[in-house]
């Protein structure tokens, strides 16, 4: 009877799913635990302030998991708002899926006390030290540079030799080291920096240029072959960043306001999964993702911000991030 009650609640499922116009990810058998090819990526940022989703998180569908984020106090010494015992478990979990883990400095409304830890070399030589142990401490794999200021910023004037001391550092350790940036923070930043990072996470959202989606696929083309062309980054290190949130529209224009999870649009309505608007919000589908994949397949990868922001269960957009580009 139970057998019976399974097999028709999976049938009323997937004919509910075809009706739609758009089926959610399938059932799955146990994860596939073999490697994915060395040249994909797929970058998932976890907030300290909603770490708890690491509970629900399939480490198997990442390569990358970027700590959200551990930046400086004024003497350079590093912290994010997970507690020890936490991060220990988070770490050992992505380890166990052969996922490196990174910590995320910087982030949106995090930079301010970055210039004064290196506007002299005594005062980088001595920060990049504490980078390191930080990393050492919690048996991390690499850092990703995630520094949101304008270009005309004076933090721009010690970047590139910022970055020249990291890797560095980094190579006598085998870490690897990233970036994530986007148009409006580039243009301070050489070609020659961008070529020592071992990848580049291009944050192709909140555009608000477009009176429509913040996040279009034609955004995402236009993110990577700017920085492919005009910034002179090799395809294979540019990894496509994807939101699993959206963003409201008021006249025509982006509302800044408005920030609503993937996980919450899939709340109010199922039929959300596949769709790429509802009730003003702009977003990405589950459709949109796949082409967005697709398209990252041409360059380095994929990176979301963020990953609590996802539907747990069926409805999952990294599911169906973990079936398009690493085939599991």
């Amino acid at each position: 009877m139970k057998l019976r009650k399974i097999i028709t609640a999976i049938f009323a499922a997937t004919v509910a799913a075809c009706l739609s116009g758009c089926a959610p990810t399938p059932i799955k058998a146990a994860p596939d635990d073999s490697p994915p090819q060395a040249d994909t990526r797929v970058v998932g940022y976890l907030p300290d302030w909603s770490y708890y989703f690491y509970g629900n998180l399939d480490f198997y569908a990442l390569t990358h998991l970027n700590i959200a984020f551990c930046n400086p106090d004024v003497r350079g010494n590093l912290s994010c708002g997970i507690p020890a015992a936490q991060m220990k478990e988070i770490v050992g979990r992505a380890h166990a899926a052969g996922v490196k883990v990174m910590a995320a400095l910087g982030g949106g409304g995090g930079c301010d006390g970055f210039l004064a830890l290196l506007d002299t070399p005594a005062e980088m030589e001595d920060f990049n030290g504490k980078i390191m142990e930080y990393c050492e401490q919690n048996e991390l794999d690499g850092i990703d540079l995630d520094i949101e200021l304008d270009s005309s910023h004076k933090i721009w004037n010690y970047y590139g030799d910022w970055v020249v001391s990291l890797r560095e550092l980094c190579d006598e350790r085998g870490y690897e080291l990233s970036t994530a940036t986007a148009q409006w923070v580039s243009g301070k930043v050489t070609a020659d920096t961008y070529a020592l990072f071992d990848f580049v996470n291009v944050m192709a959202y909140d555009d608000d240029s477009d009176k429509n989606s913040h996040s279009s696929y034609e955004c995402a083309v236009k993110s990577l072959e700017y920085f492919n062309i005009n910034r002179a980054v090799e395809a294979a290190k540019l990894v496509l960043g994807v939101p699993f949130y959206g963003r409201g529209y008021k006249n025509g224009a982006l509302d800044w306001g408005s920030y609503e999870s993937f996980a919450s649009l899939v709340a109010a309505d199922p039929d959300n999964y596949c769709s790429d608007t509802y009730n003003g919000i702009a977003y990405n589908g589950a459709e949109t993702i796949k082409d967005k994949c697709e398209l990252a397949k041409g360059y380095g990868g994929i990176m979301i911000w963020e990953v609590s922001l996802d539907a747990v269960g069926e409805y999952s957009l990294l599911d169906v991030i973990k079936t398009e580009m690493l085939g599991k």
